[in-house]
C-alpha cells in the first residue's frame, strides 16, 4: 500500500509534462518558468506520506463499518480532499466521473440523446430530446417521466447512477419504462445507444433579427465548436449581414482551444488573445491568434455577458475587448481565470488543479475579478434565471410570445447598439445624464454576489444527456 502511495505521487509529478490541458501548448516565452517535472519530491513530502498510509492502514483495519473503510473509498475521499479544499475548479475526479467529464469536455457521449433533470424522491423528468437520437426515434418527447431504467426504479436513485444507466457501449440497447400521463401506466421502450453530440450552437440559436444583424448563441466551448460556428456564419452571410451578436451569457466555458480559434477570425493574425503566469506571476505562456481561418474583421461584433460567463468565454470576450474588436453588453463576467491541468493516475480516476492564471492581452486579471462590460445592463438575480432559461427555449427573442415571458433587455440593448439611428436623428446633440462609467472591477468577480445560486445555476447548465 505505502509503495503503491509513493508511485502516485511520482506519478503525479513526473506525468505532467505529458498531460493533457485546457489550454493550447504554445512554446514558451523567455524566461522559461520551471515545469513540474523539474521539481523533486521532498524528503518532507516522503515523510506527511507515511503519516497518510499510516492513518489509512488504522481506518481500514479497525474502523467499525468495513463497507466504508475499503482501500478504494479512503483513498476516493482522501484524493478528493487533497484537492477540493484548494479552490472551487481544483479536485479529484473518480474514474467512472472522469470519463463522463473527458466526454463533456469533447462534446460527445454514448447515450440515447436526452436531457433531463430530478427532484428528490421523483423520477426523471425529459425537458429536451437531440434531435435524431435514439430517444427521438423511439417517441421520447419533453415532459414525459423516465420512472425505470434496466429495471431500476428512477426515483430511488440519485442522479449520477440514473445517467450512468443510460450510458454504456455504442449499440448496446437499454430498456426504460416511462409515463406521459400520470394517471397511465407506464411504456416500455427498448433504445439502442448511439454517440451523441451534443450541439454548443443549437439550430434555432442562430437567426437574422432585424436591420440584418445576425445572432449565434454559443452554450459552451467543447471541441466541436468552431466547426458549429464556423457553420452558422455561414449560413449568417449567406443573407446581407451588418452586424453580429454573440450571446454567451450563462456559457460556463470549456476548451480554450476552441475560444482561441474562433476569436481569431475577428483578430488580424498573430494578435496576442492570452497570456499565462504562474504562482510567482512571471508569464509562461502567450497564445496568438492562429492564421489559418477566414477572418471577419469589418464586421460590428456585441457580446452579450452574465454574472454566469465564465471560463473560456471571458477569455474570449476579454480578448476582443482589449482590441477594440467587440463590445460587451449585460452584466459583470463570473471571474474564473485559471488554466486547470488534468493529470490521468493510475486508478483510471483524474487529478484536476490549477496551475496558473489567465490574462487579458492587456494584461487584466480575470481570477475573482470578471470583466465589467462596456455597457452595463443590469438584471435581477431572478430576472437573470428566468432570462437564461427563456434563451434556452426562445434564443434570439426580445419579447417571446409565451406566458411568463419577459423582456430580454440586454439583447434590445445590443441590437440598438448594432442598429443605425434614423437619418432625422444622426444629427441631434447627445441627450444630457446617461449612465456612469462602470467603476473599478471589484475582488470578487460577479459569481460571489449569488450564494447559493451559483450552484442552482451550475445544476441548470450541467444537464447531461
Amino acid at each position: 500500500m505505502f509503495r503503491f502511495l509513493f508511485f502516485i505521487i511520482l506519478f503525479v509529478t513526473l506525468a505532467t509534462a505529458g498531460c493533457r490541458s485546457t489550454a493550447p501548448e504554445p512554446p514558451p516565452t523567455p524566461p522559461p518558468a520551471p515545469e513540474p517535472e523539474q521539481v523533486e519530491i521532498s524528503d518532507k513530502t516522503y515523510s506527511d506520506a507515511a503519516v497518510f498510509a499510516l492513518a489509512m492502514e488504522i481506518l481500514r483495519k479497525n474502523y467499525v463499518d468495513p463497507d466504508r473503510a475499503t482501500d478504494a473509498r479512503l483513498l476516493e475521499n482522501a484524493l478528493t480532499g487533497l484537492a477540493g479544499e484548494l479552490d472551487p475548479y481544483s479536485g479529484y475526479e473518480p474514474p467512472a466521473e472522469f470519463t463522463e467529464n473527458d466526454s463533456k469536455r469533447s462534446g460527445e457521449l454514448v447515450g440515447i440523446g436526452v436531457e433531463v433533470v430530478k427532484s428528490a424522491n421523483q423520477p426523471l423528468l425529459i425537458t429536451g430530446v437531440m434531435p435524431g437520437s435514439p430517444a427521438q426515434k423511439g417517441g421520447l418527447r419533453p415532459g414525459d417521466r423516465i420512472v425505470e431504467i434496466g429495471g431500476k426504479p428512477t426515483a430511488r436513485l440519485p442522479m449520477q447512477e440514473c445517467l450512468n444507466l443510460t450510458r454504456g457501449r455504442e449499440g448496446s440497447e437499454v430498456e426504460l419504462k416511462y409515463s406521459r400521463d400520470a394517471a397511465a401506466e407506464p411504456l416500455a421502450i427498448r433504445l439502442t445507444r448511439a454517440m451523441i453530440v451534443r450541439p454548443s450552437i443549437p439550430a434555432d440559436a442562430v437567426r437574422l433579427l432585424p436591420g440584418h444583424i445576425g445572432y449565434i448563441k454559443i452554450e459552451s466551448f467543447t471541441g466541436h465548436t468552431p466547426e458549429e460556428f464556423r457553420a452558422a456564419l455561414r449560413k449568417l452571410k449567406a443573407q446581407k449581414l451588418d452586424g453580429l451578436i454573440l450571446d454567451l451569457r450563462n456559457n460556463p466555458g470549456g476548451l480554450v482551444g476552441s475560444a482561441v480559434e474562433i476569436a481569431s477570425i475577428f483578430l488580424p493574425e498573430n494578435e496576442l488573445i492570452l497570456r499565462t503566469r504562474d504562482r510567482h506571476g512571471r508569464q509562461t505562456h502567450e497564445i496568438r491568434s492562429t492564421s489559418d481561418q477566414p477572418r471577419e474583421l469589418e464586421l460590428p461584433v456585441v457580446i452579450l455577458t452574465s454574472p454566469f460567463t465564465a471560463s473560456s468565454s471571458e477569455l474570449f470576450s476579454g480578448a476582443l475587448q482589449d482590441h477594440k474588436r467587440a463590445r460587451l453588453v449585460g452584466m459583470r463576467t463570473f471571474g474564473k481565470g485559471t488554466l486547470l491541468r488534468i493529470v490521468k493516475l493510475p486508478n483510471g480516476g483524474a487529478l484536476r488543479y490549477a496551475n496558473a492564471r489567465y490574462h487579458t492581452p492587456l494584461d487584466h486579471v480575470i481570477e475573482r475579478r470578471g470583466l465589467t462590460p462596456d455597457v452595463e445592463v443590469r438584471l435581477s438575480p431572478g430576472e437573470i434565471f428566468r432570462l437564461s432559461e427563456q434563451s434556452r427555449n426562445h434564443p434570439g427573442e426580445i419579447q417571446p410570445e409565451e406566458k411568463g415571458a419577459i423582456r430580454d433587455i440586454q439583447l434590445e440593448k445590443a441590437l440598438e447598439l448594432l442598429t443605425p439611428p434614423p437619418a432625422s436623428e444622426r444629427d441631434m446633440p447627445p441627450a444630457a445624464g446617461g449612465a456612469s462609467p462602470p467603476g473599478p472591477p471589484d475582488r470578487q468577480g460577479a459569481g460571489a454576489g449569488y450564494g447559493s445560486e451559483v450552484f442552482a445555476m451550475q445544476k441548470l447548465l450541467n444537464r447531461s444527456y
